[in-house]
Order: structure tokens, then C-alpha cells, then sequence
């Protein structure tokens, strides 16, 4: 008995295996094309239902294309209602793995081509290590036919396992019941693929009689929206949106499953006549329950996206800190609490230029690494709402110069009123460089997501470009470097932003790289350069004592 539960331990753990292999290496041959697929597949509801089907039937894993999709909603590459929409897809394009599992898993012989599928795939990847799309084909290879081969050796397992249980034990169980456990393995393992090809082994060695497999198959659905509730943890609010969405989904399509589940199998055995074929009954049923929830649900996304926008929001605080402490009609203090606004300004926009470029902020200011170390430790994209920060620096910009307004009206000294000219300035360079960066997000976000590697390395490239002008106006403002070592700096940083502008046309002419993508990195580095041309004038009044440290970009 025990052996039994290893085998079938083991089993599960090269099925795993095999899923995850196999997963890794399809999104490695797709590559942003796929990415862009899926990007470019999601202007309405009904694109995305279909963007979130495909893609989860090609890449075998609802939780990887959920994943994604918060992702890519995080980072403004899809909005909350297409993210919805591929979500709900999701959930029926995972029930191609159950379709695949129950015919070929259990109708035909599973080594004569798993072996056979794991052998070519080794193969070609001995012989194709230096060819990266042929390698991602070897790697599916092997992927599948170890994750039939988990299958195999599962089935067999729990099979011996059956023969050594008193099935009586468990019938007085109710088939809520049933539907909890498919929720723990789900949650557990971390996959309703797996754990739906552990519900049709059972069935298949009678474990399980066709009503307890199918509400085990219902928990499956609710437990794989842990991985998504797990992933939105500390993400910006639409993350956490889209998770609940997909939570809301299952939730509802499970109570209609668990509802309809007596006149269901009425129909599959005794309608349809399938009691002699209980493995394609359990894929159909469970087909049909995630169809029917798409059809259901899917005309609400509108209305669902509208509600939740209205739940995890954030709280709003003032945007100004120094300002709207202290009375214009004083201008001795108005003014010094209106050059500490202005320098805070400028040290958020620093700090929120760095995250649009994906670029952790202390790396820079507060551990002092290098352009070239901050951009190699910072290879991910950056989550946070980006949108929210930047209408925080336009309030903080409007703020402002209605104070300044106000304190004009006032009995200024000629030296007072020269002064307010160069502040009011530095606040409209500093929005004007958080504009121009905040505008480029979207091409930042498809560069990093790239699989091509002179686009990596241009994009790259002008992140330490950028980085490079920070630590600038970071030494400056402190006064470790000279006003002239400033100077200095400031003219290498121009010299390298013109030099990334070389190389990228390089990339048209050698054809590496095409056309629309050379022309968008030489927008992106052209924005990128003249906002720090607009920072670097911005920072000419900013107080040289206020703490780098002090001022969070959210």
C-alpha cells in the first residue's frame, strides 16, 4: 500500500514536472509574439474571451495565463475589462487539458509515445542548444511526454491503491464534500490541470463514482483561483481587481455547476448513454460547466469591471506636504515652505522617472550602485500605478501654482518676488519630464517584455542612460561633486544618449530589428532625453539639504 502512494506521489510529481517544462518552453518559443498576441487580441470582451481560451490551450495552464494577464494589467498593456475577459477564457481553455488527458491519457497506450515523445525531444536538444526556437520545440517535447508519462505511472498507482479500499467508507459522504477536496488538492498543487488528471485516474480505478469525480472537479475550478489571489498580493489595485474577477467567476460558475450536477449526469448517463465512458462524461461536464459560465457572465464584464473599480481603492491623502501648512500672506515662511514643495516635487519625479523605466529607486539613491549594476539587478517589470502617481504630481503641480498665485497678491520684496519666477519654472520642468516619461510606459513595458535581444539591448541602454542622470543629480544636490564635475557629468550623459541613438539606427540597417521597433526605441531614448533636459533645469532651484531619502514616488 504504502509503495502504491510513493508511485503515485512520484507520478504526480513528474506530471508536474512535465506541465511546468512544457509551459516554460512554449512561452519560450513564443516569445513576444505571443505577448503581442495577446496584447492585440483584447479591444473588446468577446476578443479577449477568445485571446484567453487560446492562449490557455496552447500554453496547458490556466494559472500561467492568469498570471500573465495581471501582469500585463499591472502594466497598463491591457485594461481591467479585457483582463476580465481573458480570465474568463482562461477558464474554458483549460478544459482542453481534460480533453487531452481523458483521450489520449486514458485511451491509448501512454508509452508508446511518451517515451518516444521524451527520447526525440532529447534529441533535438542536444543537437539544437545554439538554436533557441528549435530548442523551445525539444523542450515541448520532452515536456509532454513527461507529463504523460506522470500520467502513466499515476494511473497504474492509484489503480493498485483502489483494490485495498473499502469504497463503502466514503459513500456516505456528501458530494459538498467532494467539492472541498478538489478545492485542497487544487490549492495545494497548485494546478487544476493536475488536479483534474488526479480526479479522472481516481475515476478511471472506480475511487470515485462519476458524481464525486465531477464535484471534485468543481472544487478544481474554485482552487486555482488561490495561484491568482496569491499573485495580486501587493499589486496595484486593478491587479486585485481582475483576481477578485476571477474569483467572482468561479465562485458563480461552481454554485450553477453544483446546482445543475444531478440533471447533468441524468444526461451524460442515461440521455447520452455514457455510463461505459465516465472519463469523456467527466471532460464534457466539465466543459459544459465553464461554458456555461462564460455564457452567463460574459455579457456582465462591462457592469463587473464598472463595480470593482469601486472596491480596493486607495486612500487619498493631501498631495502637497509644505504648502498647505503654512498662510501665503505670511511670505517669509510661504516661501520656504514653497521651495521645500518644489524640491520635493522634483526628488518624487526622480524617483517616479526611475520606476516608469523599471528601475527600483534606492538602488540609485540609497545603496549608491552604478547605472550598469542598478540595471542589471532591475530586469523585471516594475508594478505600480503609474497613472496615480503621475495625477499626484499634476495635483501637486496645480497646488502649487495656485499657491503661488495667492502668495503673488501679496507685499513682496523685489528679492521675494525674483525668487518665485525660477520655483514656479522647476515645477512645470519637472510635470513636463513626468509627462514625457509617463507617455513611453507602454513602449518601456514592450522592450522589456521582448525576446529579442538588440532590442533588450537597447532598451537596456537607455535605462543606464537615464540612471546615469540620476546619480548626477543625486551627487549634485548633496554637493559631493563640484558644480563643475556636475557640468562635466551632464555632457557625458548627452554624449551617451546620442550614442544609444547611433547604435539603434544601426539596427535598421542591419535589419535586425524591424522598422515600427527601431522608430519606437528612438522615441523612447529622444523622451527619455529631453526629460532629463528638463530635469536638470528643474533642479537649478531645488533645495541642495533636502533628503533623496524622505520622499516616497507614491
Amino acid at each position: 500500500m504504502t509503495t502504491m502512494i510513493i508511485e503515485a506521489l512520484s507520478g504526480l510529481g513528474i506530471f508536474l514536472f512535465g506541465m511546468l517544462y512544457m509551459e516554460l518552453a512554449l512561452k519560450e518559443a513564443a516569445g513576444l509574439r505571443f505577448k503581442q498576441w495577446i496584447k492585440n487580441s483584447t479591444s473588446t470582451p468577446l476578443k479577449s474571451l477568445f485571446a484567453g481560451a487560446g492562449a490557455t490551450a496552447a500554453l496547458q495552464s490556466s494559472s500561467v495565463v492568469t498570471l500573465m494577464t495581471l501582469s500585463f494589467v499591472s502594466a497598463g498593456l491591457v485594461s481591467l475589462e479585457s483582463s476580465i475577459g481573458i480570465i474568463f477564457g482562461s477558464n474554458l481553455g483549460t478544459t482542453a487539458t481534460a480533453w487531452i488527458v481523458a483521450t489520449l491519457g486514458f485511451k491509448v497506450q501512454i508509452e508508446a509515445f511518451a517515451l518516444p515523445l521524451i527520447g526525440t525531444g532529447g534529441f533535438l536538444l542536444v543537437m539544437s542548444v545554439s538554436h533557441q526556437k528549435l530548442s523551445a520545440i525539444a523542450k515541448t517535447f520532452i515536456g509532454f511526454g513527461l507529463l504523460f508519462f506522470g500520467l502513466s505511472i499515476m494511473k497504474t498507482a492509484i489503480g493498485s491503491v483502489a483494490s485495498s479500499i473499502d469504497l463503502s467508507l466514503y459513500t456516505h459522504f456528501h458530494l459538498i464534500a467532494f467539492v472541498g477536496f478538489g478545492f485542497v488538492v487544487t490549492a495545494l498543487i497548485q494546478s487544476s490541470s493536475a488536479a483534474t488528471a488526479i480526479v479522472l485516474s481516481a475515476l478511471y480505478a472506480q475511487i470515485l463514482n462519476f458524481d464525486q469525480s465531477a464535484a471534485m472537479v468543481i472544487g478544481t475550478n474554485i482552487g486555482t483561483t488561490v495561484t491568482a489571489l496569491i499573485g495580486s498580493i501587493g499589486g496595484i489595485p486593478d491587479k486585485k481587481r481582475a483576481a477578485a474577477a476571477h474569483l467572482l467567476f468561479n465562485l458563480i460558475t461552481a454554485l450553477v455547476a453544483f446546482l445543475v450536477l444531478p440533471f447533468a449526469t441524468l444526461f451524460l448517463m442515461k440521455t447520452l448513454a455514457m455510463q461505459s465512458e465516465p472519463i469523456i462524461a467527466l471532460a464534457l461536464f466539465h466543459t459544459f460547466f465553464n461554458l456555461l459560465g462564460v455564457v452567463l457572465l460574459a455579457p456582465f464584464i462591462p457592469f463587473m469591471a464598472k463595480h470593482l473599480k469601486k472596491m480596493f481603492t486607495q486612500v487619498e491623502r493631501l498631495p502637497t506636504k509644505y504648502i498647505h501648512l503654512v498662510d501665503p500672506k505670511i511670505p517669509d515662511t510661504a516661501l520656504i515652505a514653497l521651495r521645500n514643495e518644489v524640491s520635493r516635487l522634483f526628488i518624487k519625479t526622480m524617483k517616479f522617472s526611475l520606476l516608469l523605466l523599471n528601475i527600483r529607486p534606492n538602488d540609485i539613491l540609497s545603496k549608491n550602485l552604478d547605472a550598469k549594476e542598478s540595471v542589471a539587478l532591475n530586469q523585471s517589470l516594475i508594478e505600480f500605478d503609474y497613472h496615480r502617481v503621475y495625477d499626484t504630481i499634476k495635483d501637486i503641480e496645480i497646488n502649487t501654482v495656485a499657491f503661488i498665485n495667492e502668495l503673488t497678491q501679496q507685499n513682496l520684496t523685489p528679492e521675494q518676488s525674483a525668487s518665485i519666477e525660477p520655483l514656479l519654472s522647476s515645477v512645470r520642468e519637472s510635470v513636463y519630464a513626468a509627462k514625457l516619461l509617463k507617455d513611453i510606459k507602454n513602449n518601456i513595458n514592450e522592450f522589456a517584455l521582448s525576446d529579442r535581444l538588440p532590442i533588450v539591448q537597447s532598451y537596456d541602454a537607455i535605462r543606464r542612460n537615464l540612471a546615469y542622470t540620476m546619480i548626477i543629480f543625486a551627487n549634485c544636490m548633496d554637493e559631493k561633486w563640484a558644480p563643475d564635475k556636475c557640468e562635466e557629468k551632464f555632457a557625458k550623459a548627452e554624449e551617451d544618449n546620442k550614442h544609444i541613438m547611433k547604435e539603434t539606427t544601426l539596427l535598421l540597417s542591419s535589419d535586425r530589428v524591424k522598422e515600427k521597433v527601431v522608430a519606437s526605441l528612438l522615441n523612447t531614448n529622444r523622451s527619455v532625453y529631453i526629460a532629463m533636459q528638463s530635469l536638470q533645469s528643474a533642479s537649478k532651484v531645488v533645495n541642495l539639504h533636502f533628503s533623496l531619502d524622505e520622499e516616497s514616488p507614491s
